[in-house]
């Protein structure tokens, strides 16, 4: 369940045509039907023009799902896209560095605390 961003604006930017708040909502409503289903997420650090707040928005996405699996990157402009064609790559690449290690190192240390609930079940 790709979320991209955890930013409902940068969602908007991206033309993703859903929210933070819808993308929630599906999360709930799938763990409600199958609790124990694993999720995972592509999600993006330093797309065009994110604050440091749609930053931390990601963070935290990323602490209230609890993903099982995600694929993590730092935004790189591609040719043929509407950001290419309607916004500029104004994040630093430092920047854009520091904010995907930090969504990774929030997405480990969800697995660690997930790993911890899984001590004495059998599965």
């Amino acid at each position: 369940m790709p979320g991209q961003s955890g930013s409902t604006t940068v969602l908007d930017r991206m033309r993703r045509g859903y929210s933070r708040e819808a993308y929630l909502q599906l999360i709930e409503d799938v763990r409600s039907v199958i609790p124990d289903v694993g999720i995972s997420t592509d999600m993006i650090a330093g797309f065009c023009g994110e604050t440091d707040d749609e930053h931390r928005d990601s963070v935290s996405l990323m602490e209230t799902v609890g993903y099982d699996q995600a694929f993590m990157f730092a935004y790189s402009m591609r040719e043929k896209t509407h950001a290419h064609r309607k916004f500029d790559d104004d994040v630093p690449e430092d920047v854009k560095q520091l904010r995907l290690r930090e969504i990774i190192d929030t997405f480990y240390a969800g697995l660690k605390i997930k790993s911890l609930h899984e001590v004495g079940r059998t599965r």
